[in-house]
C-alpha cells in the first residue's frame, strides 16, 4: 500500500514539474507599433503632381431584400452633411488650405496637388467613381413565435481609375467593393424587428430600408474611407501595426534569461511611450559589421521628406531603428551563449531568435526576418507559432517586393517619390 502511495506521489510530482517547466518555458504577447506600410501597387515613374475628380453614380439607390430589387430611392448627391470637398480634402492634403484649420493631412506619396485641372504630361488625375449604392435586407428565421427577422446592409463600389491628363488615357484602376451592416436598433416610427410570415418582413423591408438613418451611416463610411483605401493601393501610410516578441518565465534564474526578459520589458516600455532605451555605444561599434550587412545602419535622409506630418513619421521610424538595432544585437548576443541541447536554454534561444525575426520584419529588412524565423524553426520548438510568423512576414515583404524586380533593383518605372520609403 505505502508503494502504490509513493509511487502516485511521485507521479503527481513529475505531472506538477512538467507543467511548471512548460510554463516557465517562454510567455509571448504582440506589441504595437506605428510603421510604414507598403501598398498593393504604385504611381508610375514621371507624374509630379496630381489632382483628384469625384463621380457620383447617376442611378437611384437600390432596394434591394434578399438579393431581390424590391425598388429605389432617390440617388446619392451632395448635400449640408455629404459635400465634394469632404471627399477630395483626405487625398489632397490640407497643405493648400491656407485657412484649414485640424489635423494636418498630407498629399499622396508627397505628390503635389493641383486643385485646377490641368493637362500636362507630369500632371496625373485620380478619377473616382461611387457606384451601385444600395440598402439591402436579409432575413433570418428563428423558432420564436414571430421567426422572421433581418439584418441591414448598406453596399456601395469604389472605383479608383488613375488617368494620364494630356490624353485620359486610364493607366491603372482599382476598385473596392463594400458591403457593411447598419448596427444599433431601430428608432424610426413604425419601427418593427420581427414578423409572423415572409412576406410580412419582405413588404416591411421594401418600404423601411432606408428609414434608422441608414443614409447617414453610409455617407459617414464613404467619408471615412476614401483616403484609407487609396492609401491601401498606392500611398505609403503610417499606421499602427502588432509585431511578436516572447519573454522567458521570470522563475528561471539563468542570468540570459533575465537579460533576456529585461530588455523585452524595455522595449514594451518603449512602445507604449513610457521610456526610451538605452543604446550600448559598445556592443554597436564592436558589431559594426553585422549593424552593415543587415541594414541597420542609420543614415540621415530627412531632407527627402518635405511634408511635416511625413517628417515626423521618419524620425519615428529612425528612432526604432537605433533602438531594435540595439536590441537586436543583444538578442545575438544572448543566443550565442546558449545551449540548444539544454531545454530551458532552447526554449530562450528559440525567444532571442523570434525577437530578432520580429525587429527586422519592423524595419522592412524580411530577408533577415525570414532567416532568423528558420533558425527559430531548427531548434524544433513551437512550430505554430512560427508558421504564423512567416506568414506575417512574407505577406509584408510581398507588397514591398511590387516595387523591384527579378535582381532585387527597384523596377525603372516606380516613381521617384517612393525611393525615399524604400531605402529606409
Amino acid at each position: 500500500m505505502k508503494k502504490r502511495i509513493l509511487i502516485l506521489v511521485v507521479a503527481l510530482f513529475t505531472v506538477f514539474l512538467n507543467q511548471k517547466l512548460s510554463a516557465q518555458s517562454y510567455k509571448s504577447e504582440t506589441l504595437s507599433f506605428y510603421n510604414f506600410v507598403f501598398p498593393e501597387s504604385y504611381i508610375p515613374a514621371g507624374y509630379k503632381t496630381y489632382g483628384v475628380k469625384m463621380n457620383l453614380s447617376d442611378s437611384p439607390i437600390a432596394i434591394l431584400v434578399d438579393g431581390e430589387k424590391k425598388g429605389t430611392r432617390d440617388r446619392l448627391s451632395y448635400n449640408e452633411f455629404f459635400k465634394e470637398e469632404y471627399l477630395i480634402r483626405p487625398l489632397a492634403g490640407t497643405v493648400t488650405e491656407v485657412n484649414y484649420k485640424g489635423t494636418q493631412i498630407s498629399s499622396i506619396v508627397d505628390l503635389n496637388y493641383r486643385s485646377q485641372q490641368l493637362k500636362a504630361e507630369d500632371n496625373l488625375i485620380i478619377d473616382i467613381y461611387i457606384n451601385n449604392v444600395a440598402y439591402e435586407g436579409l432575413i433570418t428565421v428563428s423558432n420564436s413565435d414571430t421567426p422572421y427577422s433581418y439584418e441591414t446592409y448598406y453596399k456601395y463600389d469604389v472605383v479608383y481609375k488613375l488617368r494620364n491628363s494630356v490624353n485620359d488615357n486610364v493607366i491603372m484602376e482599382k476598385t473596392f467593393k463594400v458591403k457593411e451592416q447598419k448596427l444599433g436598433s431601430g428608432s424610426s416610427e413604425g419601427y418593427q424587428a420581427n414578423f409572423k410570415t415572409k412576406p410580412e418582413a419582405v413588404n416591411y423591408l421594401a418600404a423601411n430600408l432606408d428609414k434608422n438613418l441608414i443614409y447617414n451611416d453610409l455617407i459617414n463610411h464613404i467619408q471615412k474611407n476614401m483616403r484609407i483605401r487609396l492609401m491601401s493601393w498606392i500611398g505609403v501610410p503610417f499606421y499602427m501595426d502588432s509585431y511578436y516578441f516572447s519573454r522567458i518565465s521570470k522563475e528561471d534564474k539563468n542570468p540570459f534569461f533575465v537579460k533576456l526578459n529585461q530588455d523585452v520589458d524595455v522595449i514594451e516600455s518603449w512602445c507604449k511611450g513610457k521610456s526610451t532605451p538605452k543604446i550600448d555605444e559598445e556592443l554597436l561599434n564592436s558589431n559594426a559589421e553585422f549593424v552593415k550587412n543587415n541594414n541597420l545602419v542609420i543614415t540621415d535622409n530627412s531632407k527627402a521628406f518635405h511634408d511635416e506630418g511625413d517628417l515626423i513619421n521618419y524620425n519615428n521610424f529612425q528612432d526604432k531603428k537605433k533602438n531594435l538595432c540595439d536590441f537586436i544585437l543583444k538578442m545575438d548576443t544572448y543566443a550565442k551563449q546558449l545551449d540548444a541541447n539544454d531545454k530551458g536554454q532552447k526554449a530562450a534561444m528559440w525567444a532571442c531568435y523570434v525577437n530578432i525575426a520580429s525587429s527586422f520584419e519592423l524595419l522592412h529588412n524580411y530577408k533577415s526576418s525570414l532567416e532568423y524565423i528558420q533558425k527559430a524553426r531548427a531548434l524544433d520548438y513551437q512550430e505554430n507559432k512560427l508558421k504564423y510568423m512567416e506568414t506575417d512576414v512574407t505577406k509584408r515583404q510581398a507588397n514591398r517586393n511590387v516595387f523591384f524586380d527579378a535582381n532585387g533593383e527597384i523596377k525603372k518605372d516606380v516613381n521617384s517619390n517612393y525611393l525615399k520609403y524604400l531605402n529606409l
